[in-house]
């Protein structure tokens, strides 16, 4: 071919002229593929995915509609893919129904996530139960909306909203979806509802069966805050009734191993605590299982003194003594270390090394 600039003869391949450098040709020289016969299936690239290779099988044989198959990182893989597909059908994990996608993500997420979270997600998988035997690729942004629009609070949607996000993901990593419906799904808004605490006639109607083992439990919960999970993990040697504290917690960071102490102005806690210290035989403070601690303590606490348990619930506990910490003029940067909040205001940073007289100090301005 004639150089476009000085008319000399150079080889047709050449992208250069090799006698005034001038560039033959400004158009691209992108590798150009040949276009797939029809009926042989698809493949294209889209570069907002990582692997940008995607191919989908031929629409004209499988029913209504192209089915992708999954994406690669080459067209070859794409296109090596795709024939396996044609020759022996589809792969293994193409019909994998959510159930599935559970089953197979839990065994590796659980492992990596503390007990209270994984009991958590279990717990949130049963609202899935309208789809959970649905093919994963037939699930849409509007099926994982209604589980979400039926959630009871804003915790509870956000969190169904993240398991689906993450369950749509491991799908996607595995070839099974292109596209993850559950990033599409709105958080519906939801009223703060007022939070029901015990009243003071609840609470000495619970001091009067404080002989009962439930009823000391949950008077515990009362003045110390510590949720159900916390309280059961607790291990006598958390316990130190010398200076009058308890090591324990969970959940967030400024939340664990924090220093809860014991209301000094509430000398029967001690006795209680000292009491179960005895008892136990396993080491833990409340040998007692997650499962069963609505029904064999904290029923049976309301029941025996005859307080009317609607609204109420183990966590209604925390937010009872929140509410007697407040009364009780504790500072509110004492009650966020010790009640472990990480939400501390600005001025309050300055006490995050409060030492642990302080806060037993602040602890004896809660009376029975």
């Amino acid at each position: 071919m004639l150089c476009i600039k000085c008319g000399k003869e150079i080889a047709d391949s050449s992208a250069y002229c090799n006698y005034c450098g001038q560039k033959q040709s400004s158009k691209s020289t992108k590798t150009k593929y040949h276009k797939r016969e029809r009926g042989s299936g698809t493949i294209y690239q889209d570069k907002r995915y990582k692997k940008p290779w995607l191919a989908f099988a031929p629409s004209s044989k499988y029913g209504q509609g192209r089915q992708y198959i999954g994406c690669y990182a080459t067209r070859n893989d794409a296109r090596a893919a795709l024939e396996d597909f044609i020759k022996n059908g589809r792969p293994e994990l193409y019909n994998a129904t959510l159930a599935d996608i559970y089953e197979m993500w839990s065994k590796i997420h659980y492992n990596s996530v503390s007990y209270s979270a994984v009991k958590l997600y279990s717990s949130m998988w049963k609202r899935f139960k309208d789809v959970q035997e649905m093919p994963v690729r037939d699930i849409r942004t509007a099926h994982i909306q209604e589980i979400v629009n039926a959630a009871t609070s804003k915790s509870s949607a956000e969190i169904i909203k993240a398991m689906a996000t993450m369950l749509c993901k491991y799908a996607m990593e595995n070839d099974i979806v292109i596209k993850n419906y559950a990033e599409f799904v709105k958080v519906p808004k939801f009223e703060n509802k007022e939070k029901r605490i015990f009243t003071a006639e609840e609470i000495k109607a619970l001091w009067k069966q404080s002989k009962r083992k439930s009823a000391q439990v949950v008077l515990f919960m009362i003045y110390t805050g510590f949720r159900i999970g916390e309280m059961i993990a607790l291990r006598v040697e958390d316990v130190n009734l010398d200076v009058g504290y308890i090591i324990g917690g969970e959940k967030t960071e400024a939340g664990k191993n924090r220093i809860v102490p014991i209301p000094p102005s509430i000398p029967e806690l001690k006795g209680f605590i000292q009491q179960w210290c005895t008892d136990t035989g396993s080491g833990r403070l409340f040998p007692m299982r997650h499962q069963r601690f609505r029904e064999d303590i904290f029923d049976d606490a309301l029941e025996a003194a005859h307080i009317e348990p609607t609204g109420l619930t183990p966590h209604c506990t925390r937010h009872t003594f929140a509410s007697l910490s407040s009364a009780s003029g504790i500072k509110p940067e004492s009650l966020q270390k010790i009640i472990g909040h990480a939400n501390y205001a600005t001025t309050a940073e300055v006490y995050i090394h409060q030492d642990i007289t302080k806060l037993i100090d602040e602890m004896r301005k809660i009376k029975r």
